[in-house]
């Protein structure tokens, strides 16, 4: 039977760091906010792009539509956001931030550039650019391989130039 050698697996290591960098962001949003995860997860992709339906912004967050419903409840209970009816489509809501969601856009986004610094602490500026180099090309052969298999590729809304979120997320 073979194994794996997971003590050397790029994927492995991608997806740990990932939800290392996750958690520790979590924490420190619960801490000063009160924001579970999910909930800062949710006022960031909308401060980028509100007015979306609860599918585009699941997609936006990496996540099911289902999986988003009761955090969307929450923060809708809480007074962070509202659900509009689609004037396009009645069977879809198109979910908003409120002012209160608002005022609190700008502190959660210094917190996500804090946290970015937490885990890009000890590393240069030239295997950083290395490192943003690899993963850009992984991604490339990875959706080039989804293609030839005659499958769609997920749009990234991140790195869309139309998206706003090149003005609002601070880069690294």
């Amino acid at each position: 039977m073979k194994t794996l050698d997971l003590t050397d697996s790029i994927g492995l290591m991608m997806k740990r760091s990932a939800k290392s960098w996750e958690r520790a962001t979590d924490i420190e949003m619960t801490e000063r906010f009160g924001l579970t995860g999910g909930k800062w997860k949710t006022i960031t992709g909308l401060s980028i792009k509100e007015g979306i339906t609860q599918k585009q912004l699941a997609d936006m967050m990496f996540v099911e539509a289902p999986t988003l419903v009761p955090i969307i409840d929450k923060l809708e209970k809480e007074g962070y956001i509202v659900r509009k009816t689609d004037p396009n489509d009645r069977r879809n809501n198109l979910v908003f931030l409120t002012d209160k969601a608002k005022k609190t856009t700008d502190s959660i986004i210094d917190c996500i550039s804090e946290m970015r610094d937490v885990g890009l602490e000890k590393i240069s500026k030239k295997d950083l650019e290395i490192t943003k180099k690899t993963l850009m090309q992984i991604n490339a052969n990875a959706d080039a391989f989804i293609i030839k298999k005659g499958e769609k590729t997920e749009p990234d809304v991140w790195t869309d130039p139309q998206n706003k979120s090149q003005k609002t997320l601070v880069k690294v």
